[in-house]
């Protein structure tokens, strides 16, 4: 065993041209990505149909091979399209759309979805004005990293929804306090007049 390795080094150092011959292995370059989502939209309702635009930017001077970009949809989404992509879930629930390209040096590369969104799960819920939103996100992965080298959003405001009536509830206790009160003060004065009637000295 001890002449199998005293052989094998002697060969090693007759041949140095060898071990200089094999590459040293090399950090893959950095890839600088940017992207941006946009539905072209500042709110939303129920029904409506969102027409999303991911656009990919490939900054670096090297091709970027096997990206992967995925766009979440917005959680209250009932269906989704996405040419070129694939949808993942069914149902109201968050959505997901996954699109697989190669991205050339410097090059711009647009994707395309629609989402159609539904009710929110509870209705009877309030909040304060914009605190309600459908939320898109759309991420940009390479290789089979499960961190995104670039993410990007889009927010769209809701209308707020509550039980039926919340809106006039003020008003509608304001008139019945004041149908009471045309009720009961005449017959209060009129009582005052006939007491101070009856204490009066004659």
């Amino acid at each position: 065993m001890r002449t199998a390795v005293v052989r094998a080094l002697l060969c090693a150092a007759a041949s140095p041209g060898l071990i200089a011959a094999v590459p040293a292995p090399q950090a893959p370059p950095a890839v600088s990505v940017s992207v941006a989502v946009t539905d072209g939209a500042d709110d939303t309702e129920t029904g409506r149909r969102l027409e999303y635009r991911v656009t990919v930017h490939n900054l670096g001077a090297d091709q970027v091979h096997g990206a992967r970009v995925e766009q979440r949809m917005p959680a209250t989404t009932t269906s989704a399209t996405a040419p070129g992509g694939t949808v993942q879930g069914h149902g109201t629930g968050r959505q997901k759309v996954t699109w697989r390209a190669d991205l050339p040096a410097h090059d711009i590369q647009v994707f395309t979805a629609t989402a159609v969104l539904g009710d929110r799960p509870d209705r009877t819920t309030t909040a304060a004005p914009g605190t309600l939103r459908a939320a898109a996100t759309a991420c940009v992965y390479v290789g089979g990293s499960y961190a995104p080298v670039a993410c990007s959003g889009d927010l769209d405001d809701l209308p707020q929804t509550g039980p039926a009536g919340d809106g006039n509830d003020g008003w509608g206790w304001w008139a019945v306090a004041a149908a009471a009160a045309a009720l009961l003060v005449p017959g209060v004065v009129r009582t005052v007049r006939r007491r101070r009637a009856a204490t009066a000295p004659r």
